[in-house]
């Protein structure tokens, strides 16, 4: 019987759990794959908290890599239809940003936390990513807070971070927490 513990140690057999168990249906031999887009859905929420920016060649890289991984691992009809459901986050985000900037005369938020939620559907299924987003707002929340108790206030909160910590939250909590949602008859 195969025990990561054994085969990767103590330190490293749970983090190679966690991405085994990560990315859905990729085979326990493609682990790497949810690691390396983990890290850059990271490396996109360290730019953005700095500039302000989510780099597109970062995610457009990403989305290439990690569709093509798909298609080669699995199958290629599995990475189209991952890659919908993506580009309909992606398609979702856009719409209510113009909707509210329609109503209000200012973007909601930027086009860059619809692309690193593409990214991160792609790669990681939407419930994990609909977690994030509820974790980010309730974690960006309390970091506003924060600076407003310290004097501190800002008009503008880089998002992806917030993002990033909910994505992984919601990762344990949906894959190890055995949620499941079911939207079939």
């Amino acid at each position: 019987m195969f025990d990561p513990l054994v085969t990767y140690g103590y330190l490293f057999g749970p983090i190679h759990h966690f991405f085994v168990v990560a990315a859905p249906d990729m085979p326990p031999s493609a682990w790497w794959v949810a690691a390396v887009i983990l890290f850059v859905l990271g490396a996109g929420a360290v730019v953005d908290s700095f500039t302000a920016t989510i780099p597109d060649p970062l995610i457009f890289l990403g989305m290439v890599a990690l569709v093509g991984l798909q298609g080669y691992f699995v199958t290629w009809p599995f990475a189209s239809h991952q890659l919908m459901w993506g580009m309909g986050a992606a398609a979702l985000i856009w719409g209510v940003n113009e909707i509210w900037f329609r109503l209000f005369k200012q973007d909601a938020l930027g086009f860059g936390d619809a692309k690193w939620s593409m990214l991160a559907v792609t790669g990681f299924g939407w419930l994990p990513v609909l977690f994030a987003w509820g974790v980010g707002a309730v974690v960006g929340s309390i970091w506003i807070g924060a600076l407003r108790m310290m004097r501190r206030p800002t008009n503008r909160v880089h998002f992806a971070p917030f993002l990033f910590v909910g994505l992984v939250a919601g990762l344990w909590v949906v894959r190890f927490g055995g949620w499941q949602l079911n939207v079939g008859g």
